[in-house]
């Protein structure tokens, strides 16, 4: 648990620069009342929020999609090592997105599908060769169904809370987790200047173990900050903490990369997960995030 306050406190430090800047809002300001828009009576564009996808990191946005607007966000390329014991072995994810469609100003409704995974997995003790080779995964995986609700916050507000609630179903055969899988997570951001942010999130999750054939719950909290360069280049630093049932000491990890905003409407983004402490998942990430 420690290395999960250290990296916390670390992260906030990386982002004490930004304190001389000035205390104007990264949000706009829009003095309009948006609540009577819907899916089918969209916002229009112009009282639009800015766009916050919940990638890269690990801490999902408090914001939802604009009433009637679509979001799409997706891994375009991830690797994923791991290493435990005398096994080791990588994924490759392809297109694993998030798709979003604004129900009302506050609300929205999401899919998430895993398009493509490759895993591969080595046994250190026979030389590195592979083992299980009738296990070698490759395809689709797990379809996802999520709703979105912003409780506290809007387009001219410092800070915002935001409440998501999903369940992952079991489509994906022996590419997926082989389980349904409900979660809830709370998550929050606050906007302490122009170009910087802190925020952070408790999910809650019940992850199914097809070892175990059971289901087990984890906390996952997390801490994340966000500084704005300029227009174009942004960067953010999150420290993740993982605790569940089935162990009973606490785990961490760091996500960090920069941000790319070609437009109002288009981010690109890459980075790494890196642990912090043993049987954590070392990652590599490139993405994209839209809407329209």
């Amino acid at each position: 648990m420690r290395h999960f306050y250290a990296g916390c406190l670390g992260a906030l430090m990386m982002a004490s620069p930004a304190l001389a800047q000035s205390n104007k809002l990264l949000n706009d300001t829009i003095d309009v009342d948006k609540s009577h828009y819907t899916l089918f009576n969209p916002t229009p564009r112009k009282y639009m929020r800015p766009m916050v996808p919940d990638r890269p990191g690990i801490t999902e946005s408090p914001y939802s999609v604009d009433a009637g607007h679509f979001q799409y966000e997706t891994d375009v390329l991830r690797l994923l090592t791991r290493h435990e014991g005398p096994q080791h072995g990588h994924d490759w994810y392809v297109n694993h997105f998030l798709a979003k469609i604004g129900l009302t100003d506050r609300t929205d409704f999401q899919v998430a599908l895993d398009t493509y995974t490759y895993s591969h997995n080595f046994d250190d003790s026979q030389g590195g060769s592979p083992f299980d080779q009738n296990k070698l995964y490759r395809g689709v995986g797990d379809i996802t169904l999520r709703l979105k609700h912003t409780l506290v916050g809007d387009d001219d507000s410092r800070g915002a809370l935001g409440l998501v609630g999903y369940v992952q179903l079991p489509t994906g055969g022996p590419v997926g987790d082989g389980g349904y899988e409900p979660g809830l997570t709370l998550t929050g951001v606050f906007q302490c200047t122009k170009t910087w942010s802190v925020g952070g999130q408790v999910a809650n999750n019940y992850f199914f173990d097809p070892d175990a054939g059971q289901h087990f719950y984890q906390l996952t909290p997390t801490v994340t900050t966000d500084y704005q360069f300029n227009k174009l280049v942004q960067a953010f630093v999150e420290v993740v903490g993982y605790w569940d049932t089935r162990q009973a000491n606490w785990r961490s990890s760091v996500n960090l990369g920069p941000q790319l905003d070609i437009s109002d409407n288009v981010q690109l983004d890459f980075g790494a997960h890196m642990p912090l402490t043993h049987s954590v998942d070392r990652e590599y990430f490139l993405g994209i995030s839209f809407r329209r």
